[in-house]
C-alpha cells in the first residue's frame, strides 16, 4: 500500500440527498455524486488520513481484498485530487 495521507479542502457543500452523498463545489459549480463508498472515504477524511489508514477501515467495512481497496481508494483520491478536493501528500520521513 501507499503512505500517501489524504486530507479534504475547503469549498465543498455537501449534503444527504435520498441516501446518497451530494456536493457542490462553490468555487467552480461542479455538482458531485457519491457512490456508498465514495462517500465513506470522504467521511473517513474528516481528518487527514493515509491511504493505508483508510484502507484497512474500508477492508473490515466492506469486506474487500486489501491490495484491491489501496487501488481503487488511490483511484478515487487521484480523481478527488484533480478536481480539487482533496489533498496528497508524502509523509515526512522519519527523523535518522
Amino acid at each position: 500500500m501507499t503512505d500517501l495521507v489524504a486530507h479534504r479542502l475547503p469549498g465543498l457543500a455537501e449534503a444527504e440527498v435520498d441516501g446518497d452523498l451530494v456536493a457542490l463545489h462553490i468555487e467552480n459549480g461542479i455538482y458531485y455524486s457519491f457512490n456508498e463508498t465514495a462517500a465513506r472515504v470522504w467521511a473517513l477524511l474528516d481528518r487527514p488520513k493515509s491511504v493505508t489508514d483508510l484502507c484497512a477501515t474500508l477492508a473490515a467495512e466492506f469486506e474487500v481484498d486489501p491490495q484491491l481497496c489501496a487501488t481503487e481508494v488511490l483511484l478515487l483520491l487521484r480523481d478527488l485530487e484533480k478536481d480539487g478536493l482533496v489533498d496528497l501528500i508524502a509523509p515526512e520521513p522519519a527523523p535518522a
